[in-house]
């Protein structure tokens, strides 16, 4: 039988693009073949939902990026005339304007999406709170996150913890409907007794970390961010265990020989994080050792991670323990950079 060559590079059947982007992990590389003609484009675009995540690129605060190899990434710039600063969402770069004013941007493309009811429900929520000032807007966005990929046929949310983890603010990115949910309701005035550590979504709800490792929910739908804030509550999932603490001293539990007595112990600072992965929703704990007599902030070196899943079949639920990730690799904002996935 005949073989039928191509009469060009552009009739290169899907299939076999297909086979090629399966073996392209770096997103760079994907947008070159997507830009190289638009037969090969449209077999990319058919191609992107059963493809696994790119590499991540690493954003830094000056706005320049690089990818895991350390190779500079041209993209339009991020920060610029009138940016006050920046965090990196999924694929985008979450723009803090100098007045205060938030969007969306596509660092590829330079394309910018405004999200105009930001910052009007940030400055509501700082208006709760006596020990906050509006001179805090432009600095109060901590994280944001994403519910599903922009170019679902769903309405993305847009997350962002603020003030310090006491409120969450919750944007749709298409019909900009926005709201600001207390994580402590009952106390408006009074400093809050439970903050937001960190956040992801899993299933339609947002979940948020508390101190000592509490879990709370709330079920969130885009069309619905205009109902009563009374009927926008979260809900405790796992208790919090007062035995967890942000700053442990105490051995090395790696450590294979005894303590010498004579000796101070070094500190633990814990850091949890957040993260959805194979649908699991997982905590992860990151123990950062630093000697006694060092100040906290300049001598931190991570000793140790632990990951935990939360089971949910219970009420409460409860974390339990994980020695495997199924194969996945889980990014952290464990440096002063930012991780962008394309």
């Amino acid at each position: 039988m005949k073989m039928v060559v191509p009469a060009s590079w552009e009739d290169l059947p899907a299939d076999l693009i297909g086979l090629v982007l399966l073996r392209l992990p770096s997103l760079a590389d994907r947008v070159r073949l997507r830009a190289a003609c638009r037969p090969w484009r449209a077999a990319a675009k058919q191609m992107k939902p059963s493809l696994p995540l790119p590499l991540p690129w690493l954003a830094f605060r000056d706005g320049s990026i690089v990818d895991l190899d350390g190779a500079p990434v041209r993209c339009a710039p991020i920060l610029r005339d009138g940016v006050f600063r920046y965090l990196a969402v999924d694929n985008f770069a979450f723009l803090i304007h100098d007045d205060g004013a938030c969007s969306l941007m596509n660092p590829l493309s330079g394309l910018t999406l405004p999200l105009p009811k930001i910052a009007p429900v940030v400055c509501r929520a700082i208006d709760r709170y006596y020990f906050y000032q509006q001179s805090q807007l432009r600095t109060t966005h901590d994280k944001v996150i994403l519910s599903s990929p922009f170019d679902s046929t769903l309405d993305p949310l847009l997350t962002s913890i603020i003030l310090e983890g006491n409120d969450v603010v919750i944007s749709a990115c298409k019909n900009h409907d926005a709201v600001n949910i207390s994580m402590c309701p009952e106390s408006s005035q009074l400093p809050p007794t439970r903050h937001a550590k960190d956040i992801s979504f899993l299933n339609g709800k947002l979940y948020a970390l508390t101190e000592y490792e509490g879990l709370w929910s709330i079920k969130l739908d885009a069309n619905l961010l205009s109902e009563p804030k009374s009927s926008l509550r979260f809900h405790q999932c796992i208790p919090k265990d007062p035995t967890q603490h942000e700053i442990h001293w105490c051995p090395d539990p790696n450590q294979q020989q005894p303590w010498d007595p004579s000796d101070l112990p070094p500190g633990y600072i814990v850091v949890r994080y957040l993260a959805e992965s194979n649908g699991r929703l997982l905590m992860i704990r990151r123990w950062m050792a630093f000697p006694r007599k060092a100040r906290l902030g300049t001598q931190e070196r991570t000793s140790r991670f632990e990951v935990f899943e939360a089971d949910l079949s219970t009420v409460p639920g409860q974390w339990v323990k994980v020695d495997n990730l199924d194969g996945q690799a889980i990014f952290l904002r464990a440096v002063p950079t930012h991780s962008f996935y394309g």
